[in-house]
Parts: C-alpha cells; structure tokens; sequence
C-alpha cells in the first residue's frame, strides 16, 4: 500500500478543491491510500530572509518561523513516511522562489517523489515559462512529476514525462444538474482591467430583464455551490487557465457566457490550439460578440431554457465533450500510480 500526502494551503480556493478531488479519486485506486493536509505554509516557512526581505523586515519574518518551528517540524518529519508528496497550489506562484522553498524540502524528503498538481501543466504555457525564466524562478524540474487536469493552457500537447493528465473528479463534490426556480445570471469576481466587459455584461442582462448575482467577497465551499445550483448562465470575466466555476457551474446546468473563446483556453476542442487564437468550444458556452450581440443571445436562451430540463441537456453537453473534467482520466491516473509503484518517480 503506497501513502501519498496531498499538502494544500488552508483557505477556500481551487488549490482545495483540487486537493479534495484527487484525494477522492486516489480512493478509487487499488493500492493506494492518501491524506489531505492544509499545512502549505509549512514550506513557505523553509525560506531564508534574504528570499522574502521585501515583503518582512527582518524580525518579523524570523518570529514568524520560531512562533511555527515546532509544529514545522513535526510536520516535516511526519511527511518522512509517506511514499510521495503532492503539493497542490495554483501556478506561477508555486515556480516563484520566493514563494516556498521546494529546494529545501526536496533536501529533507530526500528519495521521496515531490509532485505538482495543478489545473495544467506548466509546459504547455510557454508564456508562464518565459515569465518564470526571466525572473529566475524555478521551472518544471523543481518537481519530479506533475498531475494536470486539462492538456490544454495556451497551447495542446499530449502527456508525456514529466506529467500525467488526469482530469478532475469533480463527481465527488456531488454536484449534478437540478432544476431552477428562474432565470438567474451568475456574473463571477470583479478583475481588475476587465471592468468594460463586466459593464458589458451587465447592461445586457439589465436590458432583457434576466436578474443576476455578483460574486463578491467570500464563500465556503458550500456557499458558492448553492449559488451555482440556482444559475441558469454563468459569465467569464477574463481569461482562465482552466476556470473551476465554470466545471462546477455546468455540472448543475448552467451555460457559461464569454467573450472569446480564448477566455477558456483549456475547453478549447481544436486539435491545433494556439496562444489566444480563435478556437472552437462545445456548445456549453455561448461565445457573445458585444452588447447588442449578447442581448440577442441572452434573448434567445432565455427563451430556450426549460428550468426543468435544460439543466440535464447541459450537463450531458459537458459530459459529451469534457467527462475527464467531471469523472476523472483514470488510464492516466493508474498509470501514474504504475510510476510510483515500480519506483520510476
């Protein structure tokens, strides 16, 4: 039996969600068993002042350390007997060196794999890359293999080593698609840059009379998942890496509204996908172009929707299209798991 630690920051973010995921789908592997700790801060812990000198003076940084080195400690040394490490976190913060210190926790595992898993696989964002590589920060060999949930991030290409791409096993949420009570828009956080878009989309929704909600602040994850359940339209507000809501939003039947296709590179079902170019997207999205554009979609939606069974009608697109995204690519898991087993990470 292989014991696999998954190590995730604390607070209500993807990185969690991700986490929680692929310890649910670890549990539908024979000859596996792992355990989710929110104890990420741990490694940013390992770094010396001179890598965080213009975020903390001096003082402050060190209290920091000794107020948690006992419970670091402990920490690190119960890591010891795990078989792998997962450290779940969103890029590019987990590459940048002043952020953990993968080096030094590679030192104190030792022969013990240290992967990354995140929603893709930072080979496939040559952007990231060249932005990691002029600020000397780390690069995909600081870890020993990498789990992706999509192939696609600015461009496609097909898993090979150093990474898996094993989907996301959103099934274990329990989110599926349920009736609606209305027409409702779910319009997510405000970003800041994108504001024209944002008013875009909200003097659409004003003009055909379809009430909306502003995500704002924060949720649990129980919280904004009631909201997903009551939207019937979910709208993009810049462009995703891979854009969680908009998984847990089609898993309860709702259409997600952008755009530009490029807004969601990683749903992109070209075989040829290139940095922000047009694309193709299943017909769980609806692509606007402006706001008179997007009035007439909404429109025409609005008018097509049955609260009743549309939900199930988008979900089955979702599914159609995108199942690795909702069940999981368990060949690639089980693959990656052969890795481990035999000792090759």
């Amino acid at each position: 039996m292989k014991k696999i630690a998954i190590v995730t920051k604390p607070n209500y973010s993807s990185p969690r969600i991700l986490a929680n995921c692929l310890h649910s789908f670890f549990s539908q592997a024979e000859g596996v068993q792992s355990e989710v700790f929110h104890e990420l801060f741990v490694f940013k812990r390992l770094l010396s002042y001179a890598k965080v000198a213009k975020n903390y003076n001096y003082f402050s940084w060190k209290s920091y350390q000794l107020i948690h080195y006992i419970q670091d400690q402990l920490f690190l040394r119960k890591l010891k007997k795990y078989d792998a490490v997962v450290v779940v976190e969103c890029s590019p913060k987990a590459f940048l060196n002043n952020s953990f210190d993968f080096v030094k926790l590679k030192g104190i595992l030792k022969d013990i794999p240290l992967i990354f898993h995140e929603v893709y696989y930072l080979g496939n964002g040559p952007t990231m890359v060249t932005y990691l590589a002029e600020g000397g920060h780390h690069q995909e060999d600081i870890f020993d293999w990498h789990l992706s949930v999509s192939e696609v991030t600015e461009i496609r290409s097909k898993p090979k080593a150093p990474w898996s791409q094993i989907g996301l096993y959103l099934k274990s949420t329990g989110l599926v698609p349920v009736p609606k009570k209305e027409h409702l828009a779910v319009i997510d956080f405000y970003r800041e840059g994108y504001e024209e878009e944002r008013n875009v989309q909200i003097k659409a929704l004003e003009a055909v009379g379809i009430p909306y909600i502003e995500l704002s602040g924060s949720y649990t994850f129980d919280e904004i998942r009631d909201v997903y359940k009551k939207a019937t339209f979910y709208f993009l507000q810049f462009p995703e890496s891979f854009g969680l809501p908009i998984a847990e939003c089609m898993s309860c039947g709702a259409y997600v509204f952008t755009p530009d296709t490029s807004w969601a590179m990683a749903w992109r079902l070209d075989d040829e996908v290139q940095i922000h170019g047009p694309g193709k997207l299943a017909d769980c999205f609806v692509v606007y172009d402006g706001q008179k554009g997007l009035e007439e979609k909404l429109i025409q939606y609005k008018s097509e929707y049955d609260l009743q069974e549309s939900p199930k009608k988008v979900f089955q697109i979702f599914m159609d299209n995108y199942s690795d995204y909702y069940e999981g690519n368990k060949p690639e898991l089980d693959n990656f798991l052969n890795k481990l087993q035999s000792g090759e990470l």
